[in-house]
């Protein structure tokens, strides 16, 4: 007997007759959520009776059920502890106040005490180990936080400020909103009630972002309108990743650790919907354009005047339509290189535009120069656009995008230059003959006055337009001048007529150089062609003639040996030999050049534009 009453007093609380304050019961404890204090008191308790079990006390049933400690007992404080400590999780994304706060702080600290207890038992037999052990405390808190969110979404309300068009809609942005909501309420209330290591932002994180991914999916299951496809495909590389990127939730949460919203075989379906239908609206789109254009101009009407200049609103609309489908489809898709299938529309367009233009040239319609000159705008302008944009454009349609442009600019270009040589055609009879030789100012001033007369036309282009036709006419009335001069109507016999030509070709040079600067031509390179002719016009020795040429086929790599030939015709006394001799020289030389020319010389091709027999 007296040994049973001591084994009785081990565990019989007796108050300690002074001053110390008693210290709280278990039920205490919980009554005041101090989950740690409490979870420390079962854990003892369970200590104490798993020994005496060992001890083969335990087998006595009657004391066991005497005892304060009994396992029963201990079973069913465990599960009021776990009740309120559960309770309080459940609550995590519903915390007002700093005292909420601090609760959530103790029941998460209390969950990890009983992991600490589960790991003190890992590694023992299970006849080693209390039967109870683990308890998996925190594997269900985890499976608890999950059915939260699961929960918490599914109760999800829509928002009346929100115009809801769709139930897919309605679906979609209430479970958006809640996950957004909810994450930052981890951000701000729950994460400081958790150790850093446990990284709880990243775990919420992962339970929306699993749960979101699972109501999406359901609806992907489906055959989509194309409007809910659209949001979908917006919702997935659009908003979603932008919420995933908002401010505080940025900072704490790695987007790159969760897995895609929807898998592969899901998404593509859905993109490749996207796409014919954004090619059907960008082709319809542009061919408006181009309808409404062919309709102006069979009816005669001309381009709108604005501030005395022809508009070119087509181009304005083309590239505005063009840019908005294209960046619309670059972020509904996520990647530039997805959305490429639909650019190909502007290689059908402008193929499709090249018709209309071949037929504007055909036609002998009062508005035909007019409407001419708006599209070579809309050309330059296209151009640009695209060579700014070339990222946007696989090699290939950029490549047959800008081949039809030039082609089109070209032969716009062909139709003002051809209108001038027919105009100027008789007077450019006259440059290298004897007439010229005598009255070289007289002749170019004529030419320029009757070219004046052309040009003015041009006065209602816009400036950018202008400048690249000018420049061309600049390139093209030069060339036919130097080709004149090449014809040999005359021939300097002697070094005084070779140096008077030489000076007359300098001063021309500066005319007609003046003159179409002045009018809007922005090559001013040009300006050293005729005064570089010249020079060879002065020169008598014929080594100082190939040394020049040398220096010549570097700046022109296009000035060829027929070329050469002919200006150096021009000097009646220099000997056929000597000639022969020089042209062998420079053939070695534009060989030895060949491989060495780079893009800022073949921009400033010139004499391939002097066509000679």
């Amino acid at each position: 007997m007296t040994k049973k009453l001591r084994m009785l007093n081990i565990f019989t609380r007796h108050p300690k007759k002074n001053n110390i304050p008693a210290v709280p019961t278990f039920k205490q404890n919980l009554q005041a959520c101090r989950f740690v204090d409490a979870g420390k008191q079962l854990i003892t308790r369970e200590d104490r009776l798993f020994e005496l079990k060992q001890d083969g006390i335990g087998s006595k049933m009657k004391l066991v059920e005497e005892e304060e400690d009994s396992e029963a007992r201990l079973a069913k404080d465990y599960e009021d502890w776990m009740e309120s400590v559960t309770r309080m999780l459940e609550n995590s994304l519903d915390l007002q106040s700093l005292e909420e706060q601090e609760l959530l702080k103790g029941a998460v600290q209390a969950i990890l005490q009983e992991e600490e207890q589960d790991l003190r038992w890992k590694g023992f037999q299970e006849k080693e180990r209390p039967p109870w052990r683990p308890r998996k405390c925190k594997q269900n808190h985890e499976a608890l936080l999950e059915r939260l969110v699961q929960r918490r979404m599914e109760e999800a309300q829509s928002d009346s400020s929100v115009e809801i068009h769709s139930s897919l809609q309605q679906t979609i942005i209430c479970n958006a909103k809640r996950l957004k909501e909810d994450l930052l309420k981890v951000v701000t209330w729950v994460s400081s009630c958790y150790p850093e290591q446990e990284n709880v932002c990243q775990f919420y994180a992962t339970l929306y972002h699993k749960t979101f991914s699972a109501r999406l999916r359901e609806v992907a299951e489906y055959t989509l309108c194309d409007k809910d496809c659209v949001l979908l495909l917006q919702w997935v590389n659009q908003d979603y990743p932008n919420i995933l990127n908002s401010g505080k939730i940025k900072d704490v949460i790695d987007h790159t650790k969760l897995d895609p919203l929807l898998p592969e075989d899901m998404i593509a379906p859905l993109e490749q919907q996207f796409l014919i239908t954004k090619e059907t609206e960008l082709s319809t789109c542009l061919h408006k354009i181009l309808d409404r254009e062919e309709t102006a101009w069979k009816e005669g009407e001309l381009p709108q005047l604005r501030d005395q200049v022809y508009c070119c609103d087509q181009a304005i609309d083309i590239i505005e339509c063009f840019h908005k489908h294209v960046v619309c489809a670059q972020h509904m898709l996520g990647k530039e290189a997805k959305a490429q299938r639909i650019i190909c529309q502007m290689r059908h367009f402008l193929t499709d535009y090249k018709t209309f233009h071949d037929k504007v040239m055909r036609s002998r319609q009062t508005n035909t120069e007019a409407i001419l000159m708006v599209n070579l705008s809309c050309l330059i302008q296209c151009r640009d656009y695209i060579t700014k944009n070339a990222h946007l454009f696989p090699e290939d349609i950029k490549t047959d995008c800008l081949s039809l442009l030039a082609t089109m600019t070209e032969s716009s270009h062909c139709y003002f230059t051809s209108n001038m040589h027919r105009e100027l055609k008789d007077l450019y009879r006259k440059v290298g003959s004897s007439e010229w030789l005598k009255h070289s100012e007289g002749v170019c001033e004529e030419l320029l006055a009757k070219l004046d007369r052309h040009i003015q036309k041009f006065i209602n282009w816009d400036k950018m337009c202008c400048q690249e036709l000018l420049g061309g006419m600049h390139k093209e009335f030069l060339a036919e001048y130097v080709r004149k001069m090449m014809k040999q109507k005359i021939k300097l016999s002697n070094k005084a007529q070779q140096q008077m030509a030489a000076s007359s070709l300098c001063i021309n040079s500066e005319c007609i150089h003046t003159y179409f600067i002045a009018a809007g031509s922005d090559l001013d390179w040009l300006k050293d062609i005729l005064p570089n002719l010249a020079g060879l016009l002065k020169l008598q020795d014929p080594d100082s003639i190939k040394l020049e040429l040398v220096t010549l086929i570097k700046l022109y790599p296009d000035l060829s040996e027929r070329h050469i030939s002919a200006w150096l015709r021009l000097k009646g006394n220099l000997s056929p030999s000597d000639l022969k001799m020089i042209l062998k020289s420079v053939t070695c030389s534009q060989n030895q050049f060949s491989e060495k020319q780079d893009s800022l010389q073949f921009s400033r091709s010139f004499f391939s534009t002097v066509r000679i027999r």
